[in-house]
């Protein structure tokens, strides 16, 4: 027995400067569980829109109403049952309607088949039918002060799961 500690005790010795060469580690782990993308819009490219030459003093949320040219798949969608929101920074007068830079008293309205969609707001329909998607220029009143020459604005479509 006495023979037995000894080997125990030189085995132990020995592993213990190994043990101290030993570095903890912690690791952490992440990511991102998705569902299939519930639709591909305008295959991943730009939405271009113009509304060409205005005439400023016909502007009244009607005049002017163009069509957004997109396309809409959503071959992949686990559920035809999402929603539509346009996003973008709201007018000062109106949050609604998208604010058009160097033109405080102008806006973009957005409809959605045919009724409002207001900017930053989520809208349903049904995945197996794209939604007509519609722009028209709007002034705060109608003698706002509408500042001539060329102009743009951005927004974001959106399109998720309900």
């Amino acid at each position: 027995m006495n023979v037995l500690s000894r080997v125990l005790a030189v085995l132990l010795a020995s592993a213990l400067p190994l043990a101290c060469l030993a570095v903890d580690m912690r690791m952490d782990f992440g990511g991102n569980m998705m569902a299939a993308p519930p639709c591909v819009i305008n295959d991943g490219k730009l939405i271009a829109a113009t509304f060409g030459d205005v005439q400023v003093d016909d502007i009244d949320g009607s005049y002017k109403t163009i069509t957004l040219p997109y396309t809409l798949d959503c071959s992949l969608a686990v559920s035809n049952q999402v929603r539509i929101q346009v996003q973008g920074a709201g007018t000062w007068f109106l949050p609604a309607l998208l604010a058009v830079p160097g033109n405080d008293e102008l806006g973009i309205a957005f409809k959605k088949d045919g009724s409002a969609l207001a900017l930053n707001t989520w809208a349903n329909f049904d995945a197996s039918k794209k939604p007509l998607l519609q722009a028209v220029l709007a002034k705060r009143t109608q003698s706002s002060e509408i500042v001539n020459g060329t102009f743009s604005a951005t927004a974001t479509v959106m399109v998720e799961y309900q």
